[in-house]
């Protein structure tokens, strides 16, 4: 599996400089030429130079690993703390794994926003007025040394040009489970992986849940099962739809599922953009059914949730959040309490909580 993902990334072993690595260590020498001071005597030069750099090695600028190295990260994300509910929310912060799961999870770069076509980070950085309009944001909005690192490009290409198909944080995961299931070796059902930060935070935390987790994606599945290996959790995966998939004995679901039109994952068939063509459809052939499944197979005190929201797509806007509520509550589950989770925002905008301007997605909680 590491050889196919190396091979996705362009990674070669010239590249590797030690179990996490960029493939530009090499050239961090060549980056420190580049400050402020010669941005400002030559704007375009400077961007032309730093441009250069990155497309002669021409490596998506995010963090890689061997495989002892990727054992090596889950130990390490194992042992952090982060941010956990707090009066009914969750920080900013919580980042730790990001990088676990970007390098494994290639599909996600191949993934579409919007049904707008794919406009992922290795997208942007191998179309050449992105790339550059990323280095000019290090240039004019970055302070200090290592404008131009490849963790600061990164995070200047996620600025640049439209969405970005992004995968649920780990450590949320970790804390929103923990939560709502205070349980030791309660068992967790996680209803759509996804691109497995779930899978991560849950089976890293101490209370030693017990994780099953579904989903249709072939592709998917098969890194969920890598995943897994790395972190040497004995985790129940199974590539099966969630409206299909019959969890039983669980003490917690939670997920963040597919918003129906929101972002396609792949042509397969099981894939709900592809399965139902209205929100009516969705409701009615996916989303009720995997609700009567988790229903059924939910204990009596256990706890069902969903981080969902409201959202803009080709066609219009589609709210959704109140529907699931109310599928909810129809079939049998009592809403019982709205997490806030708070969302980064881009620079310039910000979350004021004083002012009451703040950007967060609701974890809506139900009982049985």
């Amino acid at each position: 599996m590491i050889d196919k993902i190396y091979d996705f990334w362009g990674i070669k072993s010239e590249h590797i400089f030690g179990d996490e690595f960029t493939g530009y260590e090499d050239l961090y020498p060549e980056f420190d030429k580049h400050t402020k001071e010669t941005y400002a005597a030559d704007p375009e030069g400077t961007i032309d130079s730093v441009f250069n750099l990155y497309r002669n090695r021409g490596l998506v600028p995010v963090v890689y690993y061997t495989e002892e190295g990727l054992r090596t990260a889950c130990r390490t994300f194992r042992s952090k703390s982060g941010n956990g509910v707090s009066a009914g929310r969750i920080g900013l912060g919580n980042n730790a794994g990001q990088t676990i799961n970007r390098f494994i999870f290639t599909n996600m770069q191949t993934a579409e926003p919007k049904g707008r076509g794919s406009n992922s980070l290795r997208d942007r950085f191998n179309h050449d007025t992105k790339l550059k309009r990323a280095i000019r944001i290090c240039f004019e909005f970055r302070e200090g040394n290592h404008l131009v690192y490849p963790t600061a490009m990164r995070r200047a290409l996620e600025l640049v040009t439209g969405e970005n198909v992004t995968n649920f944080k780990a450590q949320n995961a970790k804390a929103i489970v923990e939560y709502l299931c205070p349980d030791i070796w309660g068992r967790v059902y996680d209803y759509s992986c996804g691109y497995g930060g779930r899978l991560l935070g849950i089976t890293s935390s101490n209370m030693n849940y017990n994780y099953i987790g579904t989903d249709p994606n072939t592709e998917t599945y098969e890194y969920l099962k890598y995943l897994n290996e790395i972190i040497g959790s004995n985790a129940e995966i199974y590539c099966e739809t969630s409206q299909d998939f019959e969890p039983e004995d669980i003490d917690c679901a939670f997920s963040s599922p597919p918003y129906f039109n929101l972002e396609k994952y792949s042509d397969e068939d099981t894939q709900c953009m592809n399965q139902f063509k209205t929100l009516d459809d969705w409701f009615e052939g996916y989303v009720e059914p995997t609700m009567l499944n988790i229903h059924k197979g939910l204990r009596e005190c256990g706890v069902f949730a969903t981080n969902i929201a409201d959202y803009k797509a080709t066609g219009g806007e589609y709210k959704v959040v109140d529907r699931w509520i109310e599928t909810a509550e129809r079939i049998g589950f009592e809403h019982s309490e709205t997490i806030k989770m708070m969302l980064n925002t881009r620079p310039g905008v910000g979350n004021d909580k004083l002012a009451g301007k703040e950007k967060w997605e609701g974890v809506y909680v139900f009982t049985k």
